[in-house]
């Protein structure tokens, strides 16, 4: 009998572990999420790499506010808004920082080249972001004069669009601006001719004109192009051909 009872109390002790677990999964479960709602909270919002907007105007397009849960934060989404309603930005990233910190880091766009649309000059940054038409000629001093694609409704502050025949060309002027922009070499360059989408050229140091070929290795192209170029004499002009991206092919005119 005594046995029949040790088993019985036995049994009825798993029922209630059995029982009890699942509860007090849940019951931790509802402290997580409460501890989460009470604390975490953000007080501190910092902004750093902005000269062009005051750091409550990049918080305001972020739609960050202080007060708000950390862990329900959308990163991605607060740094496009930033990104879609301020022009002069050119990327931006949100970092949450426990317990109670955001920073937004902010890159501003610069401009860097310009297309023609319907007569008018648009400014471009190096990612062809459109910054919009000058206020004055001297504006475009020292930007790349970009020929031969054609762009569809710029809007300032949005992504230039082509027609759809000039979508390898704007994918090309993409790259090759980026390059140039990482590699400082810009202001060197006076005019990008985009009309052959696999081989476009630009004039460079007002002595050479460079081919460069399909667009593949842009990026180590122009890298062979500055070890290149130094090689030659002061006075030589010509055509630099970087088109099968090994050699740097100089023919002097």
């Amino acid at each position: 009998m005594a046995k029949r009872d040790r088993y019985g109390a036995a049994r009825k002790k798993r029922k209630r572990s059995a029982l009890f677990a699942p509860m007090s999964f849940l019951l931790v479960c509802v402290a997580v999420v409460f501890g989460m709602g009470v604390f975490f909270r953000v007080q501190t919002i910092e902004v750093d790499g902005v000269e062009s907007y005051a750091p409550d105007e990049i918080i305001e397009a972020s739609g960050i506010g202080e007060g708000d849960n950390l862990f329900f934060i959308n990163q991605a989404n607060a740094a496009a808004r930033i990104y879609s309603r301020l022009s002069m930005v050119e990327t931006a990233e949100v970092e949450t920082v426990m317990p109670n910190k955001v920073i937004i880091h902010v890159r501003e766009s610069y401009p860097m080249a310009y297309v023609d649309w319907m007569g008018s000059p648009w400014i471009l940054t190096g990612n062809c972001k459109m910054l919009g038409t000058p206020q004055s000629p001297e504006e475009l001093n020292g930007l790349i004069q970009v020929l031969n694609i054609t762009a569809v409704d710029p809007e300032q502050g949005k992504p230039m669009q082509a027609v759809p025949e000039d979508s390898l060309k704007l994918t090309y002027l993409q790259d090759l601006l980026g390059a140039m922009e990482e590699l400082n070499m810009s202001a060197d360059v006076a005019q990008l001719d985009m009309s052959n989408a696999a081989n476009p050229t630009f004039q460079y140091l007002n002595r050479f004109t460079v081919r460069m070929g399909a667009n593949n290795n842009t990026d180590y192209k122009l890298r062979m192009l500055l070890s290149g170029v130094p090689q030659l004499a002061p006075e030589e002009t010509g055509t630099i051909n970087l088109s099968d991206g090994v050699t740097v092919r100089f023919t002097p005119n």
